[in-house]
C-alpha cells in the first residue's frame, strides 16, 4: 500500500475503535436498564466493525473496471432496495418511519447504500459526460438526474428528508467538480428550496425541529430538549472533559447520544481537546483523500475519489454542526465512530474502494 493508503487504513479504524470505545461509555447504563446487559449495544457494534472491516477489504480489492462496467446496477439496486421497505416481510419500521429492511443480524437502512451508489454511478456518469458539463450541454444530465430525482423521492416518502438534503448537496458538488458552471449549481438548488420549505412545514414534527433551531429555549422541554442537553454537554465538558466514563448527559438526558449526538457525549468526557482531535482526522481522511484525488490520471477515478471522500466528510461536518446548533437537528451518523450497522458497514466499504483507487493506479 501507498502511504495514503496506510494512513487512511489507520485512520479509519483508529475511529472505529474510538467509536466502540465511546458507545459503551455512552450506552451502558442504557443498555443495563433496556436490556440488562451493560455490553448490548458494545457486543452489535463490534459484530457491524467486523462485518464492515471484512467489506473494506473486499472494497479495496475490486477491479475499478468492474466496478464501473456495474454503476448503473449498483443504482438500480439502490432504488430496488429503497423500494422493498414496503414489502410487508422484508420491511421494517419504527418511530413512524419505514426506511429499513430487515436482515439476520440487524435492520439495514438502504438510504446509507444509497449514498454509496449515488458516489458510484454519477463519478461513472460525469467521467463520460464531462466534455459536455465543460461545453454547458446540460441535457446529457437528464438521465442522471431523474435516477438520482427518483431516488430522493422515494427516501422523502419513508420519509427521511435529512438523507435527501445529504444526497442533494453530494450530487450538486459532483456536478461542480466535474465542471458545471456554478451558476447552474445554484441555480438547481434555489429551485428546490420552495420543495423544501413545503416539506418541512407540512410535516409538524420538522417545523419543531426548525423552530427549535432558531430559539431551543421557547420550548427546552420539547422541541428545544435535544439541542439544548448538547450545548450542556459542551458546556460540561470545556477543554478538557470530566473524563471518559464519566459524563452525565448521557444518563436518560441526551437523546440519541450513541449516534445522532455520539459527538456531545465526547465533547463532555473529552473536552474541547477530543473534539479537535476528532474532527482533525476528519479532515486527515479529507487531506488523503484529495491526495488521492490528485494523483488519479482518469476521468472516472478522479470523480470517485473525491466523491467518496466527500461522502464521509460531509457526514462528519454535518454532524459536527447538528452537535453544535449550527443547523437544524438532523439525525446523520458520525461516520465510524456513531452506533449503527448502516451507516459503518457502507462507509467502511467506501473507504475500501478508495484504497482500491490508489492502490490500482500505484500498480499500473
Amino acid at each position: 500500500m501507498s502511504k495514503e493508503s496506510k494512513l487512511l487504513f489507520l485512520i479509519v479504524f483508529f475511529l472505529v475503535g474510538f467509536g466502540i470505545v465511546m458507545i459503551y461509555s455512552a450506552t451502558a447504563v442504557l443498555a443495563k436498564h433496556q436490556y440488562g446487559t451493560p455490553y448490548y449495544f458494545l457486543a452489535r457494534q463490534s459484530i457491524y466493525a467486523l462485518i464492515g472491516t471484512i467489506l473494506f477489504f473486499v472494497g479495496a480489492s475490486v477491479p475499478l473496471k468492474i466496478l464501473r462496467g456495474n454503476a448503473r446496477l449498483l443504482l438500480l439496486i439502490g432504488i430496488a432496495m429503497l423500494l422493498a421497505v414496503y414489502l410487508p416481510w422484508v420491511g421494517h419500521s419504527a418511530g413512524g418511519a419505514k426506511r429499513w429492511l430487515r436482515l439476520l443480524l440487524f435492520n439495514f437502512q438502504p438510504a446509507e447504500y444509497a449514498k454509496l451508489a449515488i458516489a458510484i454511478y454519477l463519478s461513472d456518469y460525469m467521467a463520460r459526460k464531462m466534455s459536455w458539463v465543460q461545453k454547458g450541454q446540460l441535457k446529457g444530465l437528464l438521465p442522471a438526474l431523474i435516477l438520482v430525482g427518483m431516488m430522493c423521492v422515494i427516501i422523502i416518502l419513508q420519509p427521511d428528508l435529512g438523507s435527501v438534503v445529504f444526497i442533494l448537496i453530494l450530487t450538486s458538488v459532483i456536478f461542480f467538480i466535474a465542471g458545471i458552471q456554478m451558476r447552474y449549481v445554484l441555480g438547481s438548488l434555489a429551485c428546490l428550496v420552495p420543495v423544501i420549505y413545503l416539506l418541512v412545514i407540512q410535516a409538524p414534527y420538522r417545523l419543531r425541529r426548525l423552530t427549535a433551531y432558531l430559539n431551543p429555549w421557547d420550548d427546552p422541554s420539547g422541541s428545544g430538549f435535544q439541542i439544548i442537553q448538547s450545548f450542556l454537554a459542551f458546556g460540561l465538558g470545556g477543554m478538557k472533559g470530566v473524563g471518559l466514563g464519566k459524563g452525565t448527559q448521557k444518563l436518560f438526558y441526551l437523546p440519541s447520544g450513541h449516534n445522532d449526538f455520539i459527538l456531545s457525549v465526547i465533547a463532555e468526557e473529552l473536552g474541547f481537546l477530543g473534539v479537535g482531535f476528532v474532527m482533525a482526522l476528519y479532515a486527515l481522511i479529507f487531506y488523503v483523500g484529495i491526495r488521492i484525488f490528485r494523483k488519479a490520471t482518469k476521468p472516472f477515478e478522479k470523480m470517485l475519489s473525491f466523491s467518496l471522500t466527500l461522502v464521509i466528510v460531509l457526514q462528519a461536518l454535518i454532524h459536527f454542526m447538528v452537535a453544535t446548533g449550527l443547523i437544524p437537528t438532523k439525525g446523520l451518523p458520525l461516520p465510524f465512530v456513531s452506533y449503527g450497522g448502516s451507516s459503518l458497514i457502507m462507509n467502511l466499504l467506501a473507504m475500501g474502494i478508495l484504497v482500491a483507487i490508489d492502490r490500482q493506479m500505484k500498480s499500473r
